[in-house]
């Protein structure tokens, strides 16, 4: 579904991926951890060419998105992505900030729209809040919301990036049953996350970044008890 060929980002003389191979099947549910400036955000967000890279190659079902002959938003139609910050649009209620992308798109019309809005928020568990304005809701919400705006694309893959790291602790637990939901009912995810019950309980694959690489991946049982690359035990030791 995804496949990574050589990736490479550079800041000017600073190297933040240093030549990523990497694939990424139909269905997998993939987390990525490892330490601050390890290159984690700025992996997952050049699977969509949020970033640019600056070498390689990233496919995405079968296409070459990396090549500028392709159109990237028709692409990113297809991957769902939610930020730490929830980038609600403020003036917007909450049923008009999800049926705003797929109305401008022309992909559904806004009868069409109101519809899948009513069923996502059902789904996200906010049947209650469609008129309400992103300021009424708490961060957990706020969050939960921005999953459906994504999910209102009837996105192929769904990127998260840090989606709990802006939230107060008592939220996160929210998203996280949400994210686990999705997870169940099969959608194909990539996860930069610090939460390590997430990883064990939902990924079907753990990666570790460090330095611009990935160290290390495994699936969840044998990376937590038995990492072998150093920096991964010296990792783990400090936030288990």
């Amino acid at each position: 579904m995804i496949d990574v060929k050589k990736l490479e980002k550079a800041y000017g003389s600073h190297c933040v991926l240093k030549g990523i191979d990497e694939h990424i099947e139909k269905g997998e549910k993939v987390v990525i951890i490892g330490p601050s400036g390890s290159g984690k955000s700025t992996f997952l967000r050049c699977l969509n060419l949020l970033e640019q890279p600056t070498g390689g190659t990233i496919t995405f079902e079968g296409v070459d998105i990396t090549d500028p002959k392709n159109d990237i938003n028709k692409m990113r139609q297809k991957m769902g992505m939610v930020f730490q910050q929830f980038n609600l649009f403020p003036h917007l209620t909450v049923k008009e900030n999800i049926k705003l992308a797929p109305v401008k798109l022309g992909l559904m019309s806004q009868e069409e729209a109101d519809k899948r809005a009513l069923e996502l928020l059902a789904r996200v568990g906010l049947p209650d809040k469609a008129n309400a304005y992103p300021k009424q809701l708490s961060g957990g919400q706020q969050q939960r919301i921005a999953i459906a705006r994504a999910l209102a694309m009837n996105p192929d893959v769904m990127l998260f990036d840090e989606p709990t790291s802006a939230l107060d602790p008592e939220m996160v637990g929210e998203v996280l049953n949400l994210m686990k939901e999705l997870a169940d009912e099969g959608m194909t995810m990539v996860v930069v996350t610090h939460e390590m019950g997430f990883a064990r309980s939902v990924a079907t694959r753990v990666l570790f970044m460090d330095g611009g690489v990935i160290a290390e991946q495994n699936d969840p049982e044998t990376f937590f008890q038995n990492p072998q690359h150093p920096r991964l035990k010296e990792f783990l030791s400090q936030v288990l």
